[in-house]
């Protein structure tokens, strides 16, 4: 999955390390020109922009209570502004694929896997399978996987 972030939480402020705002505006600024290429590589599967954190609603459920907050967390630099789920080769072929995204210029992209998850197995098993790996990362090293990419 590929995680977009905004650094700023405001799209018209752009972040410190973005590209200088004198470097002409091509086509790698252009979302739907990355949409399209990732679309006709079979590579994105879906996609959406997500409203700003003061948007959304938190839910907890503490001791059988659930419990309601709005907004997003206050203490929060960065926001997620929008995902795209990709299926890609490995590593190398998903830092291509993020490097390409526009906002990799202004904002960040986090390239994370998914879980494999079957709805019919058998949940609690699977969390047990799955405990030793939490925590520890199973795919190679971000410069291992450069040395494959073509960027």
């Amino acid at each position: 999955m590929l995680v977009v972030a905004e650094s700023t939480g405001e799209r018209s402020e752009p972040a410190a390390d973005a590209e200088p705002s004198g470097v002409d505006a091509t086509e790698d600024d252009d979302p739907e020109a990355w949409v399209r290429e990732m679309d006709g590589r079979g590579i994105r599967q879906f996609g959406e922009v997500l409203r700003p954190p003061s948007d959304a609603t938190f839910v907890r459920r503490r001791r059988d209570e659930v419990l309601v907050t709005d907004g997003g967390y206050a203490e929060s630099k960065e926001w997620v502004a929008g995902f795209d789920l990709i299926e890609v080769r490995d590593l190398a072929e998903a830092i291509e694929v993020a490097a390409k995204h526009p906002m990799a210029r202004g904002g960040a992209i986090e390239l994370r896997p998914l879980w494999p998850f079957d709805v019919h197995g058998d949940q609690i098993a699977r969390a047990e399978r799955e405990a030793d790996e939490r925590g520890r990362r199973l795919e190679p090293a971000a410069a291992e996987a450069l040395a494959g990419a073509s960027l």
